[in-house]
């Protein structure tokens, strides 16, 4: 039990989920980091592992498929679910709209049950992606990528919530393009690159201890706006010096010049389904709402 109380933070951080493909990460952070410590008690006896989670807005579109071995992460999007550009609707957003849209739509607290607080909160123009994300930066203008914006939200007490086995974390990622066009070029484009053995679990940075380990299973979800996809990775991560197996489970999508990313996360368990529907539904709607204006 002792162990279990000494994990230190976990920092899912990096590039497209935290900027992989055309997505969101670096830009201006808001939020305060987590140390791993509860308020009111010693960080040697509160610290449970946290996890920050940005993910993969533009890979928002593809299916999966799985790798023959089960000791092996599956393959990532190999189809992108999106169509073609032929089929998008010609309208075009301004960085202000992007904004709205953006600010408007990400997960917050008070969109999620009582005891949840923001962990990090982090909003990208393409000068700030292309830092973390130098592979797809040259999409960026091609696709008229816009901006993005990554919000995660933790319990307010990890190491109980850790414990109890219970969901360590919420998520989402928001991506907005000038079109249609281009949200489903930058989606087709990462969808081939996280197709390859182990680059999905690398788009979530340094969090698992070898990538090309994970376990990518597709989930079974209804197809979500204008395309969809919903997986679960599942390896190790080192939490200051103890292995913990740690499973994520992501619903990507498009809805016309917006892709983002739904997620969730527990140690030890995948995320049910059925209690990231909700996120994943109030997300489409808002996107929805502000996309039909």
């Amino acid at each position: 039990m002792n162990r279990l109380c000494k994990l230190g933070s976990v920092a899912l951080t990096a590039a497209a989920v935290a900027a992989s493909a055309c997505g969101g990460g670096g830009g201006t952070k808001t939020g305060t980091p987590t140390t791993g410590a509860t308020a009111g008690a010693p960080t040697a006896q509160r610290s449970a592992p946290a996890v920050t989670v940005a993910t993969a807005p533009a890979a928002a579109t593809a299916s999966t498929t799985t790798s023959a071995s089960p000791t092996k992460a599956a393959a990532a999007p190999t189809q992108s679910a999106a169509g073609s550009p032929a089929a998008s609707s010609g309208r075009t957003y301004s960085a202000a709209e992007a904004k709205t849209i953006v600010d408007a739509t990400v997960l917050l607290p008070p969109d999620l049950p009582s005891g949840w607080k923001i962990q990090t909160d982090t909003t990208a123009d393409n000068a700030a992606a292309a830092v973390t994300d130098p592979k797809g930066s040259a999409s960026f203008e091609r696709c008229g990528r816009l901006l993005a914006r990554t919000a995660v939200n933790q319990p307010f007490d990890v190491v109980q919530t850790f414990l109890a086995g219970e969901t360590l974390s919420f998520f989402s990622a928001v991506t907005v393009y000038a079109t249609e066009a281009g949200a489903i070029d930058c989606a087709t484009e990462a969808a081939q690159r996280l197709a390859q053995p182990g680059e999905l679990a690398r788009a979530l940075g340094s969090l698992f201890i070898n990538p090309d380990a994970v376990v990518v299973t597709p989930v079974d979800y209804p197809q979500t706006a204008d395309g969809s996809f919903a997986a679960t990775l599942t390896g190790q991560i080192n939490a200051n010096g103890t292995t913990v197996d740690l499973t994520v489970l992501i619903v990507a999508f498009r809805k016309g010049n917006v892709t983002a990313v739904v997620g969730s996360a527990r140690s030890g368990q995948s995320p049910p389904t059925a209690e990231l529907a909700p996120y994943v539904d109030k997300t489409v709607q808002r996107i929805t709402t502000y996309t039909s204006r």
